[in-house]
């Protein structure tokens, strides 16, 4: 199963746990439990909704999807085009070990692997001192300073 969270890539914000964007892929024993309704052809060839699927977790909350969302990502890939969306993902890559890089000395990395889209650290260091994630959550957000290469460098 696939599942489209939007939220790097595609320069949405990530809030509530993400707009994500539903199964946009799944395997064919996975099919018949998809939420409904679905969208089908119906013999005349219009599309419609199909809410017959008795196998189905049932309705989804908002199940028409975040339309809003998808059109943010459709419009964000024509603007880049091919060698934009590119450049941007280099970029995700090399800000994300950037970031992994200046904070590895001061807070424990959650996985030994290089930093593809994102970091993760553990609070395990701090914690032992006494430390919360909501002590380090409401610090961050008020006092965060990223130092920047400099120019003459």
């Amino acid at each position: 199963m696939l599942h489209s969270n939007l939220h790097k890539t595609f320069s949405t914000p990530h809030g509530g746990g993400g707009p994500g964007a539903g199964a946009v892929g799944v395997r064919s024993h996975l099919e018949p439990f998809l939420p409904h309704p679905r969208v089908r052809k119906n013999p005349q060839g219009a599309w419609t909704w199909d809410y017959d699927r008795p196998r189905s977790i049932g309705r989804v909350k908002a199940f028409y999807g975040n339309f809003g969302v998808i059109v943010r990502a459709l419009a964000y890939i024509l603007a880049h085009g091919s060698a934009g969306l590119r450049n941007a993902t280099l970029d995700a890559l090399l800000n994300a070990n950037y970031i992994r890089k200046l904070l590895e000395p001061h807070y424990q990395i959650a996985y030994p692997a290089p930093s593809m889209h994102e970091c993760v650290f553990s609070d395990a260091r701090q914690a032992a001192r006494g430390v919360r994630t909501g002590d380090i959550a409401s610090a961050s957000s008020t006092t965060a300073s990223i130092p920047t290469p400099s120019a003459s460098r």
